[in-house]
């Protein structure tokens, strides 16, 4: 078994078809199917179901990706730290929801590079089930999501508030219509659904959603209508007359979390790098 079976297994996985991981990967489809082989001998297991139309996991192969992508990783960012000793002191993975980048952990991670060359970086957007599978894993160093997971041997820390306002492209419009003429639903988790559906009990469902506020935000300022949004996202087109808040549509208040190892080897640069965002805490993100 090494590095490029796995890489080669999991690239499979993820097209679900040998010639297109070939192209991904630029080797033959035949060198593809040579690794994939290799690896199932040592393993003494077969791994994919093949046939005409489709490729799928076996149970077998089901069980082994998550340790394939931990080895993968592992591997990767070991490598990483050992070529880049002469040239930083310290390396750190950090993973958040595409939606929280976007918020406000761009910003951050542009004061940490600026200030602090010295901290190599690695960033990484993903959903939370993928992030708190990389904390498990100690793939990642330090995760930031809406929803507080349950795990063990990890820090939970509550580092910044995030205003949710309902915007439009119509100035005064009322909440009901804005519901219903082209409102976009973004999914921003459990907690904002939840608080979504107590505040709007009769709304119609949403013809279009998305799962990223910069997505929402394209769709209503190029096609008109409406949708909960970072206040941060959408404060400079609100003063340029781009977009209006809607009146009558509740602020939603979200919290968001800072996830690390508790006796994790960066657990003082992380707490360092953390008060960095709490000045801010309990403010509109």
């Amino acid at each position: 078994m090494d590095i490029e079976q796995l890489k080669t297994f999991l690239e499979v996985d993820r097209m679900r078809n040998f010639r297109k991981a070939a192209e991904n990967l630029f080797i033959s489809p035949s060198a593809v199917s040579a690794r994939v082989r290799q690896l199932e001998d040592t393993l003494g297991l077969s791994l994919f179901r093949r046939d005409r139309q489709k490729v799928s996991l076996t149970p077998a192969g089901e069980r082994f990706e998550r340790h394939a992508r931990f080895i993968v990783g592992a591997w990767e960012r070991a490598h990483e730290e050992v070529a880049l000793s002469d040239q930083v002191d310290k390396r750190l993975v950090i993973g958040g929801l595409s939606s929280l980048w976007e918020i406000y952990l761009q910003g951050w991670l542009n004061g940490i590079h600026c200030s602090a060359p010295l901290i190599g970086l690695r960033a990484e957007a993903g959903t939370s089930k993928r992030i708190v599978q990389k904390l498990e894993q100690g793939i990642i160093d330090l995760g930031f999501l809406f929803e507080p997971p349950r795990l063990r041997d990890m820090v939970v820390q509550e580092v910044r508030d995030v205003s949710m306002i309902m915007v439009s492209t119509e100035q005064d419009i009322p909440v009901d219509r804005a519901l219903a003429e082209g409102y976009v639903r973004v999914d921003w988790g459990t907690s904002f659904t939840s608080l979504h559906e107590s505040h709007f009990p009769q709304r119609p469902i949403a013809a279009v959603r998305a799962n990223v506020g910069s997505i929402a935000l394209g769709l209503i300022e190029n096609c008109g209508g409406a949708a909960y949004l970072p206040a941060t996202l959408v404060e400079a087109d609100i003063a340029m007359g781009k977009l209006w808040r809607v009146p009558d549509a509740p602020e939603i208040l979200l919290k968001s979390y800072a996830v690390f190892p508790i006796h994790g080897e960066h657990r003082s640069l992380i707490d360092q790098l953390l008060e960095r965002l709490q000045p801010d805490m309990g403010g509109a993100g």
